[in-house]
């Protein structure tokens, strides 16, 4: 069943495309159709984004806003604590002419039940940190996982134990001047001597 499917589909197929037929005559070299420069090109253009709907990250917004063009940087703005997106981004063009063409296509673009907000930045009001960490930064909360999940050294260890000895002796000695009656148990490990 199947295959006679395909058949029928790859006859229908080669019947509707017409067949080249060559006279002898030499092929005429195709001319590459001539590309739009613009005079007052001045290099990179940047293009502002705000009210970005959840959803709609960098890997989402690279791949809608290179129909543009060739998207030299981006940056969406996130929390440096939680990793969130902030609601809006920078991203530069290569060229000057499209990031104003996106800027003014995009403007007040329904997208996700929110209206986006593009403006395009000359280069002279343009930030110069507008770009950092554009690559990705380590979060605070990245970091203090790594800090947290380290392998600790003999002499952290040490410290830890002995921060924690002087916190029992504290809470024991206060226990004894309220004159409550409560024994802790110590959680530290004593050294075998």
């Amino acid at each position: 069943m199947m295959n006679t499917f395909v058949e029928n589909v790859r006859r229908k197929i080669e019947a509707k495309t017409p067949t080249k037929k060559t006279d002898g005559k030499p092929k005429k070299p195709k001319h590459p159709k001539k590309k739009f420069v613009d005079d007052d090109d001045t290099g990179p253009g940047v293009v502002y984004i705000g009210h970005i709907p959840h959803g709609f990250y960098e890997k989402e917004m690279k791949k809608y806003f290179s129909q543009f063009g060739k998207i030299n940087r981006f940056r969406l703005a996130r929390s440096r604590k939680t990793g969130k997106c902030k609601g809006f981004a920078y991203i530069e063009f290569k060229s000057e002419a499209v990031a104003k063409i996106a800027a003014e296509a995009m403007n007040n673009y329904l997208f996700f039940e929110k209206i986006l907000k593009c403006e395009f930045v000359p280069a002279n009001e343009l930030h110069p940190n507008a770009f950092d960490g554009w690559k990705g930064k380590i979060l605070s909360s990245e970091r203090n996982r790594m800090k947290q999940n380290a392998v600790k050294s003999e002499e952290d260890l040490i410290k830890s134990k002995n921060r924690r000895m002087k916190r029992l002796i504290k809470l024991k000695s206060y226990l004894k001047e309220k004159d409550i009656d409560f024994k802790v148990k110590s959680f530290i490990p004593l050294d075998d001597k």
